[in-house]
């Protein structure tokens, strides 16, 4: 049969994500420092971006107020996520326009974003400060990458075959933690995904398929989900000795012999003499657990807070720390020397500029707006919290409050992660305050984190010399009206650090 050439026309489609909305989704991931070194770059790059010589910046902070205004308004408070935010629109470049046309109208002013409005129950939330408590931020730590940093240079460098593959990609990236590990289950983050990208068939397979590509990223053994992954993930990346595969069968098999150390076993099933038993758990050793602490700061480095919590006769009033960022405007005096510009190529550099400062003011207000109404979600659902401590925590999920907003997760998750707020018992990250609700017979869900506290709190009043088993804690947790199964405690137990009852005794008779 002749081969002939022809034409094929194919539709389909792929996700293409705006400057402006990329620039916003990067805006709101960012912690506070990461924001400071974007704006303190941009103010030094864009000159029709300057610091307003206001003095004050105030905020909506009644949380009623804010949800009726998005039900009244629809889209007023729409997420960058959401198909139908879109971004300003282009300045015309190519149009020969004078330079006081529409383009240059300082619609974006900080006054106007952040207007002064009060609660409705008459109390302030305004606050004042002077351009000169702006602290740049090279004077908080020093140039440092971290491990999100790095990763995120990798996959923006690495030839993804699709856009969706690469979206994936900095979907996982956002998920792993600090010390190298992804703890979210593939299959939550599916979900997830296929709410978010709704045109594209995605599986789980597809998923691992990326993970794949970042588990040979550096550093090695990033992206695991466990710690026997990561272990095999630097033996594959090491050059083979005699012990890799005997390694990496005692990891894959019976990493259970590692962990308590079960040596007799190990070296009568592998047929090990005394030396290469000692070579083997040498080999294993020198492997790295947390793989992301060599990228963490070895300064101290200091923790801006986003939120400030703040008790009120009428109850907690959550508001942005404005005295984190500087007050950011147009500069309107490149707008009113530009009437004499006749130079093409001068009034393009003026738009490109213009448009620039305009997306990135807007980008931080959308952050804070996002913030303040994710603290406010927070604050009302863990007050009990903020009242008892960490005992009254109630369970709470980024899927309750994204379905209250009316956001995607990915938002929540971007907005709760390395954003801080300060509180009357301390700073802690937003992230904190999720924890999966523990089912109970014939009770309300507890928290993980409360549970974890009640059985923290009753190890340190144990006896030493006769401590508290697991079936004990059942016992005693109960009467606390938390009905959770022995092998949960164990489990948080462990978590928590804690060694078993018995361990605990061995100590004591060590001692």
């Amino acid at each position: 049969m002749a081969m002939m050439p022809g034409l094929q026309i194919n539709i389909g489609q792929q996700l293409r994500l705006t400057p402006q909305l990329q620039q916003s989704i990067k805006i709101l991931q960012y912690s506070a420092l990461e924001l400071q070194q974007t704006i303190a770059t941009t103010l030094e790059s864009n000159f029709m971006l300057e610091v307003a010589e206001e003095d004050s910046i105030d905020f909506e902070t009644d949380y009623e107020q804010d949800i009726a205004s998005r039900n009244d308004n629809g889209n007023a408070d729409k997420d960058p996520n959401d198909s139908d935010y879109s971004e300003p629109a282009d300045l015309d470049l190519q149009n020969n326009t004078s330079a006081n046309d529409d383009a240059f109208s300082t619609d974006y002013a900080w006054e106007d974003i952040y207007a002064d409005r009060q609660m409705a129950n008459d109390s302030p939330c305004s606050v004042t400060r002077d351009n000169n408590e702006f602290i740049a931020p090279e004077n908080y730590t020093a140039a440092h990458t971290s491990l999100h940093n790095h990763l995120t240079w990798q996959t923006d460098t690495y030839a993804w075959s699709s856009d969706i593959e690469a979206y994936i990609a900095s979907y996982l990236i956002d998920e792993i933690d600090d010390e190298g590990y992804l703890r979210t289950p593939l299959g939550d983050m599916l979900m997830q995904l296929q709410g978010q990208l709704e045109n594209a068939s995605l599986c789980l397979r597809d998923l691992e398929a990326v993970l794949a590509v970042i588990q040979q990223f550096e550093p090695t053994g990033v992206g695991a989900r466990d710690l026997a992954e990561c272990l095999v993930l630097q033996l594959k990346a090491q050059k083979q000795t005699p012990f890799h595969v005997t390694a990496m069968q005692l990891i894959q098999r019976h990493f259970d012999w590692l962990t308590y150390h079960d040596f007799k076993r190990i070296k009568k099933s592998y047929g090990l003499t005394d030396a290469q038993l000692e070579t083997l758990i040498a080999l294993i050793q020198s492997l790295d657990p947390r793989p992301g602490r060599q990228f963490a700061s070895t300064e101290s480095e200091v923790i801006i807070p986003d939120l400030i919590l703040k008790r009120r006769a009428q109850g907690w009033l959550v508001e942005l720390n404005t005295k984190a960022f500087p007050n950011l405007q147009v500069n309107q005096a490149y707008i009113n020397l530009s009437d004499s510009i006749k130079d093409q190529d001068a009034i393009r550099q003026i738009k490109e500029q213009l448009n620039e400062a305009r997306n990135l003011i807007k980008s931080v207000h959308h952050r804070g707006e996002t913030l303040l109404r994710v603290g406010r979600f927070i604050v009302e659902r863990q007050y009990r919290f903020f009242e008892e401590g960490e005992q009254a925590m109630q369970p709470l999920v980024l899927r309750e409050v994204a379905e209250f907003l009316e956001l995607h997760e990915s938002t929540i998750s971007r907005a709760t992660s390395q954003k801080y707020i300060q509180t009357p018992r301390g700073v802690f990250e937003l992230k904190y305050f999720f924890s999966s609700g523990v089912s109970q017979f014939g009770n309300e869900d507890q928290s993980s984190i409360a549970i974890k506290a009640h059985i923290k709190e009753l190890i340190a009043l144990e006896d030493p010399k006769k401590p508290i088993s697991d079936n004990k804690l059942m016992d005693l947790l109960s009467e606390k009206d938390i009905n959770v199964a022995r092998r949960t405690i164990a489990k948080y137990r462990e978590a928590l650090g804690i060694p078993s009852s018995s361990d605990r005794k061995k100590r004591v008779g060590l001692r």
